[in-house]
């Protein structure tokens, strides 16, 4: 099991998940009343922005890509606590970089082959620190493996296809797609979601579940054109 050492930059890291540990040996032993339940998902989204807070451009990824997970989740059949433990596991996805090097979430250049697999390690990270909350624990394979790829080119651990766990599938279509057209250190520019809906496509088959991918764009689809009909009316 690996150690966890915070840096003073990310101390309330430490703090809040050791709140949240504490509360899910309370949680775990009896049926979730909706206020617990909003307590609960409150100090893990506090936990998200705090990690958050150290990667440049980051700051409310977890709860745009958590919104869409939960929906895209939901059109794909998840119901009850399937969709409570998606929505965690998107908010806690990157929980890993809070042990990665604040110098290579925020570098601008390209990443040297040994930098790279520092930061490929943070999906395994996440994963130890969910299992070692109890509440938490059957996040771990979702989040391990957010960073798979329908084709077997993901990480860390190469799994293709149905291998993956659907809920890690469909976690990196949303995540993928917020990062496109978010501001971030390695984009010029961040990406139109039209720009990025066409790189969701054209990934469908190869880096995403086509399944997964063909809904998540009806999904946005559907959005779109609520949007459009708002400004009409």
């Amino acid at each position: 099991m690996h150690e966890y050492h915070f840096t003073p930059g990310v101390m309330i890291t430490g703090g809040i998940l050791l709140s949240i540990a504490a509360l899910s040996i309370y949680v775990s032993r009896v049926q979730l009343p909706a206020k617990i339940r909003k307590a609960y998902l409150k100090s893990i989204t506090a936990l998200a922005a705090a990690v958050e807070t150290k990667e440049s451009g980051t700051v409310g990824h977890a709860q745009r890509v958590a919104r869409l997970t939960v929906e895209l989740a939901r059109r794909l059949g998840l119901e009850g606590r399937d969709l409570e433990r998606i929505e965690y596991a998107a908010l806690l996805m990157d929980m890993g970089k809070a042990n990665v090097p604040q110098r290579l979430l925020n570098k601008s250049d390209p990443l040297t082959s040994e930098e790279w697999e520092i930061l490929k390690s943070h999906p395994k990270l996440g994963a130890e620190m969910v299992a070692a909350v109890p509440f938490l624990a059957d996040l771990k394979e979702i989040v391990m493996h957010h960073h798979e790829l329908w084709d077997g080119t993901g990480y860390p651990d190469g799994l293709a296809g149905e291998d993956i766990p659907l809920a890690s599938r469909i976690l990196c279509v949303t995540a993928d797609y917020d990062a496109m057209i978010s501001d971030r250190p390695y984009h010029t520019r961040p990406l139109t979601p039209e720009e990025a809906i066409e790189e969701i496509r054209k990934g469908s088959g190869t880096k995403y579940d086509p399944r997964v991918a063909e809904v998540f764009l009806e999904m946005l689809d559907s959005e779109n054109a609520i949007a459009k009909q708002a400004i009409a009316a």
